[in-house]
């Protein structure tokens, strides 16, 4: 599949980052991510250290209209100074209503260009609609019942040690599994460099050695968590789909 190259190619990328990397861990909407990337580029290299230091408070002025500190957020975030990172942190403790999320991407952004500024190397800004932690992506994987019905108990005991065992292979971990009435879904962290195909094929070939209750296709994003509409839709429309973006920012 064209997209499993792509994804190949991009883990080759960052697999000789050498953890010169920073990771958003919070998940983030992606639509959020571009509009905040976009602004952030057409500013980047236009902003005056000083002023960024003058105008710092002005983030915590109840009377500033949301969409000035949108954009003053953005601002503050392309100086690499350790007072502006302090301002950064303190207010995405408690940022006003709409700017959580523009907060989070201002103090990773900020963060980033003061660790390349202050250890002289430059550092790669990974951010995925799902986060992760540490080192490691989150993932939202979709696992497909074969008799379009519940998984009887025993199934799902099965299918939670085999794929517990397989992400363990590859120093994963699955942090949430719900059964539903015609799949399983998974939310789990990897390393980026893990082989996200061999994974969950290998580990829906072990689980069907216990009855072959699992079909061999399955869905895998770091997109989003997507609804039980959204996973229908897929099912239908796609036989098999894996979609993983990491916008690099640097």
């Amino acid at each position: 599949m064209e997209g499993e190259s792509i994804y190949r190619k991009i883990q080759e990328f960052f697999g000789g980052l050498d953890n010169n990397f920073s990771l958003m861990e919070d998940p983030v909407d992606v639509v959020t991510q571009v509009h905040y990337f976009e602004v952030s580029g057409a500013l980047r290299g236009i902003v005056e250290e000083k002023c960024m230091l003058d105008r710092k408070n002005e983030l915590f002025d109840p009377a500033m209209n949301i969409d000035e500190k949108q954009l003053l957020l953005v601002q503050m975030a392309s100086v690499p100074n350790p007072e502006i990172y302090r301002a950064l942190e303190t207010y995405a403790k408690s940022p006003d209503a709409g700017l959580k999320d523009w907060s989070k991407l201002a103090l990773q952004e900020n963060k980033l260009l003061l660790e390349s500024h202050l250890l002289d190397s430059r550092q790669v800004f990974i951010s995925t609609g799902l986060g992760g932690k540490g080192h490691k992506l989150r993932y939202f994987v979709v696992l497909i019942n074969k008799n379009g019905d519940n998984l009887k108990p025993f199934e799902q005991k099965v299918l939670q040690d085999e794929m517990s065992y397989a992400l363990q292979r590859y120093e994963g971990e699955m942090e949430k599994l719900s059964f539903m009435r015609q799949f399983t879904t998974m939310s789990v962290v990897l390393p980026i460099s893990s082989d996200l195909t061999k994974l969950f094929r290998d580990g829906i070939e072990e689980c069907n050695q216990f009855g072959d209750f699992l079909a061999t296709d399955f869905i895998v994003t770091n997109m989003k968590e997507l609804s039980e509409e959204e996973i229908q839709d897929a099912l239908t429309g796609i036989p098999s789909m894996i979609d993983d973006d990491f916008p690099p920012v640097d």
